[in-house]
């Protein structure tokens, strides 16, 4: 019988006074969702929670009648038509948006969609592949001019966002469909854990033979390891 193992978790971190971060796993619904808020005072809150919100809503909707790639890729779509709005309608909160990484899975395949950099990760034995792609201006500068990864390592202003939920009335997203095997873990994560934890030491954690909850806390620590200077949150599923 094929099952999904989950777990989530979220930290505010050692700099930020407030978590900006949301996620949801909804089983039911084969669905997870990290959203990672910015805009200031409460906005990024308030982001991160209209976009998730907003996913949760259109996916029980389409769900079961729709590929799941369409499905996730217009929830992404709705999230942002709800965040920009309340932008546009509130005071202060004018520029407020999120990133964004989901997966939805009718198994054994899932589907990962996101805006921004909040990323989804594949490990498969010991080996970490992200599946998401970056809509940051490093990223976009390495794709377009091919950087060497120690320009990447130096470029000045790697979170810069060239693609946010919410920051516009029109958003693109991206998406990856992969076929997992038996032992596969997805990782979707805020920057709050790629940006300071190297890929090897986070493949090395997802690799371990613990259980999900347990490498759950380890992602955080190692994230406070490394000064976690952002909100960390990760979701792991774990598919049998």
């Amino acid at each position: 019988m094929e099952t999904l193992e989950t777990w989530g978790i979220s930290d505010c971190g050692l700099v930020r006074q407030n978590n900006e971060d949301a996620w949801l796993i909804d089983p039911s619904l084969g669905l997870a969702i990290v959203a990672d808020g910015m805009g200031g005072a409460s906005c990024g809150e308030v982001a991160a929670a209209i976009a998730v919100e907003a996913v949760v809503e259109y996916v029980r909707s389409l769900a079961a009648h729709s590929a799941p790639e369409e499905v996730l890729e217009q929830a992404v779509r709705l999230a942002n038509h709800r965040v920009f709005q309340h932008a546009q309608t509130r005071e202060g909160c004018q520029g407020m948006g999120t990133t964004i990484v989901a997966a939805l899975w009718r198994l054994p395949r899932v589907c990962i969609a996101n805006v921004g950099d909040s990323r989804a990760y594949l490990c498969r034995g010991r080996q970490l592949i992200q599946l998401s792609y970056d809509q940051t201006l490093v990223n976009e500068l390495r794709v377009k001019f091919g950087l060497t990864a120690e320009e990447v390592s130096n470029f000045p202003h790697k979170n810069v966002l060239t693609m946010a939920v919410g920051t516009g009335p029109e958003v693109t997203v991206r998406t990856h469909t992969e076929n997992l095997m038996p032992g596969d873990q997805i990782l979707l994560c805020s920057d709050g854990l790629s940006g300071p934890v190297p890929e090897e030491e986070i493949a090395s954690i997802m690799a371990s033979a613990e259980p999900l909850p347990v490498k759950a806390e380890r992602l955080v620590e190692a994230a406070r390891a490394h000064g976690a200077p952002d909100n960390v949150t990760a979701v792991l599923l774990r598919y049998e």
